[in-house]
């Protein structure tokens, strides 16, 4: 029910950012970074945020020459409950690796679901994920992660299921400018695992989900266009109408403009 992506974005696609120096050391500095979107429709893990309807977005992040990284995300979502606004904060660690011709980044963290009005909807998710640039093509990312928590759905699942939910979610993120031009492709594959049967209308505990669309990068003035189809596999037996439109295939256009 919530999003991904987000901190990724930020880490390897961010064109700016602004350094806050020390005066003490030139060796410790900040760096800060953000965007704004303003997308057709909210999509998590193929599945709908916002009722189909148009999400207004934010994130920023505060990374350390160290390595650590502080970042938060915003988006309103709407779940027909006292929800309205998802404010989600990160923080992890970052750190490259000399391989020869290839400098993997391997990023490890936590970031908390939160939502604002209903806090029984929060919890805590871990990740795990490594950056791999020029890896078919110059300037392309490949971006294997893992997520996992022990908490899905917060306080709400639980007492609805009578126990806490675990789940498992593996993912691989693949980007590609085409060749010269301010173009590009963007692929997503995810793949959710938990221990109790919560996906579907035959009460799966497992679920595809996908994107593949076109990006185009307007450099001058910092901006990012992307159309995309997103959908999953979830089984819609039993779903209302509305529900069924929110878990299968979607366009989404987002807007986003870096700073």
């Amino acid at each position: 029910m919530r999003n991904s992506h987000k901190l990724l974005v930020l880490i390897s696609a961010l064109p700016s950012s602004y350094t806050l120096a020390s005066e003490n050391s030139e060796n410790i500095n900040f760096k800060l970074s953000g965007n704004a979107s303003l997308a057709s429709e909210y999509r998590w893990r193929g599945q709908t945020q916002t009722k189909n309807d148009t999400a207004f977005q934010g994130n920023f992040l505060l990374n350390h020459s160290s390595g650590f990284y502080i970042s938060a995300f915003a988006s309103n979502v709407d779940f027909g409950d006292e929800a309205h606004l998802e404010l989600d904060p990160f923080i992890g660690y970052s750190t490259s690796f000399n391989m020869g011709k290839k400098q993997p980044t391997l990023d490890v963290g936590m970031l908390r679901y939160n939502y604002v009005g209903k806090s029984d909807l929060n919890y805590n998710e871990y990740y795990i994920k490594v950056f791999l640039t020029n890896l078919l093509s110059e300037n392309d990312n490949f971006i294997p992660s893992i997520s996992y928590t022990n908490k899905y759905g917060g306080e709400a699942m639980s007492k609805n299921l009578g126990e806490d939910i675990n789940n498992w979610y593996f993912n691989i993120l693949y980007t590609t400018p085409f060749a010269q031009s301010n173009f590009g492709a963007i692929a997503n594959l995810g793949y959710s695992k938990a221990n109790k049967e919560i996906y579907g209308g035959k009460s799966e505990n497992n679920f595809y989900d996908w994107k593949v669309g076109t990006t185009y990068n307007y450099k001058p003035m910092n901006l990012s266009a992307e159309l995309a189809i997103i959908g999953t596999n979830i089984d819609t037996s039993g779903f209302t109408e509305t529900n069924k439109k929110g878990v299968k295939n979607a366009a989404v256009f987002t807007l986003t403009k870096y700073f």
